[in-house]
């Protein structure tokens, strides 16, 4: 761009020498030298920055596809079939241990549940008088206030308050001239939450009501006799026994309310052991295994149920695989490629971190096991171009389904712990007070057990205590410690401490000489171990780490690429502001000399036409 000031007749005095076309033509000179250069690299280093983002985001793919098939989640799927009379559905867990089932329903648990007589509108009042009676569940009572002008939905609504959820109460419409019942059931299933009524005789509200008060509502009960009871409120009480209907008079007949269901448990056999819970549906028989009770079942009717690896979703892995390997191969091959007839190259051509991919992968898909098996073994094989394809598909459904343990060997990796552990070297003595702190992998333990110690006692019992009581408060120290996981504290029959750990983790042991050695103790550290082994694909998981982890060498080069972006961007305009502040200079002292040259110029022709006169004075 033409340099842009005020003083726009630069060059006039120069006989426009030194005119703004040429700084113009200076700067521009100097642009294409100095800062052209700069700014095709810094696009340069975009593209490569750009390119480098696709081809680790398909890295990433591949990664977490290879990583579904190394990964021990993909081998811990179950599935449960069953067959039979399909009296109960089985749902599991990933992990559960393979095994069978046969599960025969003997009894359903059901609810307690209860309608009242017919209404014919919702707002029709219930009582004739204001009344309090009560309803039981689960060894809890509840009482329950109304008065004449209580309606049917609003009673519904005292008891779902009333009752903390446990008893539900709603309308129903039936039908016909007379459509509405009250229906009262309890939350849940189980012979526990069997409902009770019960009348109540001067309750502190000054309510009361007696044996026939809900018949407003069509329930007849025997007559109670007093027995003095008291419910959890202090009122006097008399438990309600509902009428068989068969005792009901024809005229209470009509119009009745009736018990619907009974509060029971579930009662099944469980390969042939009798089991009972309060609901249908099974959660803690097996772990991770759930059971949902359908049906009772006839004589001699069962249900058998096979749990077994899933093989679900492995052959969809594979293919996933397959796919997102060529499509990085293909992007990678892309990227590296160089024409040598037109000399048109790619992105990343000669860049090591890039066309050491295909070689280090194509080193791995095209290895052998140590058991001599390959991913042809599978009928998955590699093309001449490098890429995978699923050659043999019947082949490798077949080693999925039939020989699921080689197609698992092959594949999966499993994490192993070579775990350590610490062992006092003598008896710990329990005559004297054990008071003192050591550190277990960096968490301090302050220990203070007196002479005399004993479990519950501020003074302990007899001159030494109790070294059992000792024992376990040393133990429960250790264990409790905040923030220290993975170690456990226990005595060997010798009376040493011991303290092992778990996951791989190190035991680290610190302290005063003299404590440590009262507990067998001394200052250590030992260190745990965690390694995953096996599977053939335990070496490409490893080798994508290498590539795009944390300390990848994609990883690395792509800082290297945003380091360079920084510096180059940082250079190109530290020199644009230099080419800048040199050509606004050269064109305030161009302005300058063109003033002066324009002055001598005026000068001159002063000069030469006093001389001309006075050569023509001469004439």
């Amino acid at each position: 761009m033409a340099i842009n000031t005020e003083k726009s007749q630069l060059g006039v005095g120069s006989g426009n020498i030194l005119s703004w076309d040429t700084i113009d033509k200076l700067k521009e000179a100097d642009t294409k030298a100095l800062i052209k250069p700069l700014e095709t690299e810094i696009q340069s280093n975009l593209t490569k920055q750009k390119d480098l983002t696709a081809i680790t985001t398909l890295l990433s793919t591949f990664k977490s596809n290879v990583s579904n098939l190394t990964g021990d989640s993909t081998y811990l799927k179950r599935e449960a079939s069953t067959s039979g009379s399909s009296s109960v559905s089985v749902s599991v867990s990933s992990g559960v241990a393979e095994q069978e089932l046969n599960l025969s329903v003997e009894q359903l648990a059901s609810q307690d549940s209860f309608q009242s007589k017919k209404f014919s509108s919702r707002t029709d009042s219930v009582f004739s008088t204001d009344v309090s009676f009560g309803i039981s569940i689960g060894g809890k009572d509840y009482v329950i206030n109304a008065d004449s002008t209580t309606t049917l939905e609003q009673l519904a609504e005292k008891i779902n308050e009333s009752t903390d959820k446990k008893v539900q109460a709603k309308i129903l419409n039936v039908g016909g001239n007379e459509p509405f019942r009250l229906i009262i059931q309890s939350a849940e299933t189980g012979e526990a939450n069997k409902i009770g009524f019960y009348s109540i005789t001067n309750p502190s509200s000054g309510n009361s009501s007696s044996d026939s008060t809900l018949e407003a509502l069509g329930f007849y009960f025997d007559k109670s006799s007093g027995s003095g009871e008291k419910d959890s409120y202090g009122n006097e009480i008399n438990r309600l026994t509902l009428k068989d209907p068969s005792q009901l008079t024809q005229d209470q007949q009509k119009n009745a309310g009736s018990q619907i269901s009974k509060a029971q448990d579930a009662k099944f056999k469980y390969n042939g052991i009798d089991i009972t819970r309060s609901s249908n549906k099974v959660e803690d028989l097996i772990l991770g295994v759930s059971l949902t009770l359908n049906k009772v079942d006839k004589a001699g009717e069962s249900t058998n149920s096979s749990i077994k690896q899933s093989t679900e979703g492995i052959l969809e892995d594979i293919k996933a695989m397959v796919d997102s390997f060529n499509s990085l191969m293909n992007n990678v091959n892309e990227a590296t490629k160089y024409d040598s007839e037109t000399g048109l190259a790619g992105t990343f051509q000669g860049v090591r971190e890039i066309t050491s991919i295909s070689s280090e992968l194509n080193k791995i898909v095209n290895g052998v096991s140590k058991d001599g098996k390959s991913l042809a073994s599978f009928g998955i094989t590699v093309t001449k171009d490098g890429l995978l394809t699923i050659e043999d598909s019947t082949k490798l459904n077949d080693m999925i389904t039939t020989k699921f343990d080689e197609f698992k060997s092959f594949f999966s990796s499993e994490t192993k712990f070579t775990n350590v552990t610490a062992r006092g070297d003598k008896k710990v003595e329990w005559g004297d007070e054990i008071k003192g702190k050591l550190t277990i992998n960096g968490v301090e333990i302050s220990i203070d057990i007196p002479k005399n110690y004993t479990a519950g006692s501020t003074s302990g019992t007899g001159s030494t205590g109790n070294e059992k009581d000792k024992k376990n408060a040393l133990l429960k120290a250790i264990t409790n410690a905040s923030g220290l996981s993975d170690i456990s504290a226990s005595f060997d029959k010798d009376g040493k401490l011991i303290l092992k750990g778990s996951g791989g983790t190190n035991i680290e042991i610190k302290g005063d000489s003299a404590f440590l050695e009262k507990l067998g103790l001394k200052e250590q550290k030992l260190e745990g171990k965690t390694e995953v082994v096996g599977g053939f694909f335990k070496g490409l998981n490893d080798t994508l780490n290498g590539l795009i982890g944390t300390n990848g060498t994609l990883t690395k080069y792509e800082e290297s690429l945003t380091s360079s972006h920084k510096s180059l961007t940082e250079s190109k305009e530290k020199r644009q502001k230099e080419l800048d502040t040199k050509y606004t200079t050269m064109a305030e002292k161009w302005s300058q000399y063109d003033t002066i040259i324009a002055k001598l110029e005026s000068q001159m022709n002063t000069v030469n036409g006093m001389i001309e006169a006075a050569r023509n004075a001469n004439k």
